[in-house]
């Protein structure tokens, strides 16, 4: 089971899924996180670029292709599948803090 699981809702984000993705390729959380990339039907090349990510890392990484349904719709899908303790959404033309990422697994994780 993975600490966290990141939902990206993603629809026609084709020129800023790289710069959101990138920002969970932080080698210390990579086995802690799941990054699910909901494609929301999209029209461009948003399954393409996330599809790289599944590939390069996929241990990590996880598309889920579904006719568009609206932002909600990402999210209940992703809920579907994560298998993570915690669950955060995030938008496909948004992005995380890579130098707090290991902070937050961190401190996500139970102290013995």
């Amino acid at each position: 089971m993975k600490t966290v699981t990141f939902s990206i809702a993603a629809y026609n984000v084709q020129d800023y899924l790289r710069q959101c993705l990138d920002t969970f390729i932080v080698s210390d959380c990579l086995n802690d996180i799941e990054v699910i990339i909901v494609n929301d039907g999209s029209k461009d090349r948003t399954a393409l670029i996330a599809q790289e990510y599944c590939e390069k890392y996929p241990n990590t990484f996880k598309l889920i292709n579904k006719e568009n349904g609206g932002h909600g719709s990402t999210i209940n899908k992703a809920l579907e599948v994560a298998t993570g303790k915690y669950f955060r959404p995030i938008d496909g033309d948004d992005w995380v803090k890579s130098e707090n990422l290991s902070s937050f697994i961190k401190f996500s994780i139970p102290q013995i």
